[in-house]
């Protein structure tokens, strides 16, 4: 999907916007950092769509010119979410936080399945889900049928905790919260609903993703 291509910046200022018209009919819009002299862009009609000095969430791809090309879907005041670019932004630190996640479900998370890799309920979050809240993710998972396997979990500082839990296979994973973040639509000023999840759910802000809670 184009949505996996994109690069994404968070809450950059917008500077030195210009609007210039193109000989097939449309109009170039430029902007830059306040702070640096790199140029973003996008064609669109003559209507201004970014106010210098406002603060923005971007997602961008480089086309094969080196020019860093706004997708407006992903164009959005920090003051607003984007749902996708809030997804985009989860699944960056999940992948930053890998190797130390996995390492740690590999140690504490056992369970029977050898159809593929599975994760800890609280690693699955961690890895996939962050983009909304821990309960909200693991009954959308339930709604939709992921496949999953009890297991035990096991805490390293109480060497006889074995706790029973559930583990969700990675396989599909990613897939199932972007099919949600991507079928997200406005219910209220605060929540969001899907037709593939029964209840209303918050999307996180850029700025309020955590593993926390």
């Amino acid at each position: 999907m184009k949505s996996r291509e994109l690069f994404t910046i968070h809450d950059l200022i917008a500077s030195n916007y210009t609007i210039t018209k193109l000989a097939s009919g449309s109009y170039l819009h430029r902007f830059t950092p306040a702070t640096t002299s790199t140029v973003y862009e996008f064609e669109a009609n003559a209507t201004p769509v970014v106010v210098a000095g406002e603060r923005y969430n971007i997602g961008f791809t480089v086309d094969s010119k080196g020019r860093n090309i706004i997708d407006l879907s992903a164009l959005s005041l920090t003051s607003q979410v984007n749902p996708m670019l809030s997804f985009l932004a989860a699944q960056q630190i999940a992948k930053g936080n890998f190797a130390a996640e996995k390492a740690k479900n590999d140690q504490r998370v056992t369970h029977s399945a050898k159809d593929g890799y599975y994760w800890g309920k609280k690693y699955a979050w961690r890895m996939f889900g962050t983009v909304i809240a821990k309960e909200a993710f693991f009954q959308y998972l339930e709604e939709i049928g992921h496949p999953s396997v009890p297991c035990l979990t096991r805490d390293p500082d109480l060497p006889y905790s074995n706790d029973q839990s559930t583990a969700y296979k990675e396989a599909g994973l990613e897939e199932a919260m972007r099919n949600l973040i991507v079928s997200a639509t406005k219910a209220s000023s605060a929540y969001f609903k899907s037709p593939l999840y029964s209840k209303k759910f918050t999307i996180k802000g850029i700025n309020a993703i955590t593993d926390k809670k």
